[in-house]
């Protein structure tokens, strides 16, 4: 089925943890009968599944009668974010806590150009629990030029990361980072994965992607957020829509994070 990339992008986030996610792929590997037996019941024409790999990991918690296995829903309703969004929540709702999205990780960068490479990153981690919050911010030496053009949006120069260390120094740390949570919250954060994934070919790295459930808050509130033309919002947008006018310094890695972090949690309690 052909999907446009707006609901595929959707269908990334996920509502479990990722010790649930690897005993269910533990349990797989071992027997899919019972997987077998539930998608002949559900599969039907012109319906789809908000998450797959959530289906699958429902189905083995169902089989051991921890909660009931997630449905499909009709695809002619499962076309606008906050559509998804709502699923998404009611679906949250039915995991036990032991077994439910714990920790969530908000990752954005800074670049040399816009296909260029890593300047600065930022990474905050989320309890879900108590919404305790732990941050990270570096500078990277790109050791690549950066464009005016830039410069003139994020303000970091050549002197300011001329002694900091290089992607490869820091590689296995911030790959540790995404490591730690369950799924990876970003305002955009397939532009932030494109960079890392340019940052890791470049050190020789492979694979050079991360396997990791994504939250995207742009294309989550792309039907929420009130603009005078319809569009993806920006970062700023959202933050305006959801909280009011903030004093944030936009294009600095670690606001943006804290900013994108403030949006994701608006979207988790805002009425729909």
């Amino acid at each position: 089925m052909h999907l446009p990339q707006k609901i595929k992008a959707l269908r990334r986030a996920t509502i479990f943890n990722k010790s649930s996610k690897e005993y269910a792929i533990n349990e797989l590997k071992k027997d899919k009968k019972y997987l077998n037996e539930c998608l002949k019941k559900d599969i039907q024409q012109n319906y789809l599944f908000r998450n797959y790999n959530d289906y699958m990991i429902s189905t083995i918690l169902e089989r051991d009668g921890i909660m009931k296995r997630l449905q499909p829903v009709s695809n002619n309703n499962f076309f606008t974010s906050k559509d998804v969004l709502k699923l998404y929540r009611n679906e949250l709702k039915e995991v036990p806590n032991e077994y439910r999205m714990q920790k969530v990780g908000v990752f954005d960068t800074e670049t040399t150009d816009i296909n260029g490479y890593i300047l600065s990153y930022a990474f905050v981690k989320q309890n879900m629990n108590n919404f305790q919050t732990e941050d990270t911010y570096e500078l990277i030496n790109p050791e690549s030029p950066i464009s005016p053009e830039a410069y003139q949006i994020h303000k970091i120069s050549a002197k300011d990361v001329k002694d900091k260390p290089t992607f490869k120094e820091k590689k296995d740390f911030i790959l540790s980072l995404f490591n730690q949570v369950d799924m990876i919250v970003g305002h955009n954060v397939f532009y932030d994965f494109g960079v890392l994934k340019r940052e890791l070919e470049r050190v020789d790295h492979f694979p050079n992607t991360i396997d990791i459930p994504i939250f995207d808050t742009m294309f989550f509130s792309w039907d929420i957020v009130v603009l005078e033309k319809k569009k993806q919002p920006r970062l700023e947008e959202a933050v305006a829509f959801f909280l009011g006018n903030q004093q944030a310094n936009y294009h600095n890695a670690l606001e943006d994070v804290k900013m994108t972090l403030k949006v994701f949690n608006k979207l988790m309690e805002i009425k729909l």
